[in-house]
């Protein structure tokens, strides 16, 4: 009896083995969680999801191997390393901004601003040192014309931030000349020319010479007495071309600002001379020319360029001034000055030839709708009253400069 009795309990305990290794391998040896399909589910369901679709292996895992034998005396090559740009990588100068750091900590600015100006004596030249945040600091409090605000301009402009400081400088040179003191029309001149140099489109340089033109034409371009031009007494020999060179400028300025109706003068007459370095500048960008003299912003015209971009940017001189002048048109008779097909105008200032670039110039035009837009030959167009002007101002060997 006890051995039926343990034969039938080994068969009983044999088969419950057997039912979960069944179950076991239909789940693919995973447990079943309670309520899962196929715990609950029907035949058919538990039929499918007994034979889920077969599943993607797994990617082996890459065991980095070392190698059995290592050969001595081979140096492997270290990996490059990227090293991050500092703003200001020479210790000695690190130094000299944290001491500036100090003084100005301590409300001592006049002693922080020398260090600043010493540490940017240093760096100016230099392409990983970045002072800008400095500069514009030392731009909005140091009055030192002479010796430091033009570099403080001309390095935060080759580095792009001359926005940084526009709307400083612009406000600086309008507070002086609304002074109103002729003793200032200089200082104010110059600061105002300094904010045209930081501007960097046509929006900000129209709002410079919206001040600027203004205070010119009332005290360059008119008869009345200013600090901003020279009285020159004629003595008896003298002529207009003598002095004009004399002052590195043009007869006919001399005449537009002295008010004369022709080149005779007179011994003891006094004459107004604007006396200085022209240089012109093109913007293709903004259709925008401006002349300065000695670095001060002189006068300002919008222009018409060439069709297709042919108007050549680089730098150039003027060899050629003449008034009235013919058109020798390609391959047809030449056209004389006031005829309506001469595209010249009353005024032609050529451009010295080069090796790529020949027969360009700036020239008036009677069609005022091309200014503004690309539809010349190459030439530079302005309007009459313009190109008038500014062709008398311009002496022969004037450097012109055209940027993009």
């Amino acid at each position: 009896m006890k051995t039926w009795m343990g034969m039938l309990l080994a068969a009983v305990v044999g088969g419950g083995v057997a039912l979960l290794g069944v179950n076991f391998l239909k789940n693919d040896g995973l447990p079943v969680a309670p309520g899962d399909a196929r715990e609950t589910g029907n035949a058919a369901s538990r039929l499918v999801s007994s034979n889920p679709p077969p599943k993607a292996a797994l990617a082996p895992i890459a065991i980095p191997r070392r190698p059995i034998f290592q050969r001595t005396g081979i140096v492997l090559p270290k990996p490059a390393i990227a090293k991050p740009v500092a703003t200001v990588q020479d210790s000695e100068i690190q130094a000299i901004l944290a001491e500036a750091g100090r003084f100005f900590a301590r409300g001592e600015e006049g002693q922080g601003l020398r260090l600043y100006r010493a540490a940017f004596s240093k760096a100016q030249n230099r392409k990983d040192v970045n002072l800008t945040s400095q500069v514009l600091k030392l731009l909005e409090a140091d009055d030192n014309l002479a010796l430091w605000r033009e570099k403080y301009i001309s390095y935060l402009v080759e580095r792009g931030e001359g926005n940084k400081a526009f709307e400083n400088q612009l406000s600086r040179g309008n507070s002086i000349l609304l002074q109103g003191k002729d003793d200032k029309l200089l200082e104010a001149w110059t600061e105002l020319s300094q904010a045209h140099r930081l501007a960097t489109n046509e929006i900000l340089r129209r709002r410079v010479y919206d001040i600027v033109g203004p205070m010119l034409k009332r005290n360059i371009f008119s008869l009345r007495m200013s600090p901003l031009v020279e009285r020159y007494n004629v003595q008896p020999g003298d002529n207009l071309t003598r002095i004009a060179k004399q002052y590195q400028t043009t007869s006919d300025a001399i005449i537009r600002l002295s008010g004369l109706s022709s080149e005779v003068i007179q011994p003891r007459s006094r004459l107004r001379v604007l006396g200085g370095k022209m240089k012109i500048f093109v913007d293709k960008s903004d259709f925008l020319l401006w002349v300065t003299l000695d670095g001060r912003l002189l006068y300002q015209a919008r222009v018409g360029l060439g069709r297709d971009n042919t108007t050549p940017q680089g730098q150039f001189s003027i060899e050629v001034r003449q008034k009235d002048p013919t058109w020798f048109r390609p391959g047809s008779d030449p056209i004389g000055p006031g005829d309506p097909r001469n595209v010249l105008g009353s005024r032609w200032l050529g451009f010295r030839g080069t090796n790529r670039v020949s027969g360009i110039g700036i020239h008036g035009t009677m069609e005022t709708d091309s200014i503004g837009r690309e539809s010349s030959a190459g030439c530079l167009r302005m309007l009459m009253d313009d190109v008038e002007m500014f062709f008398d101002l311009i002496p022969r060997g004037t450097m012109v400069e055209i940027s993009p």
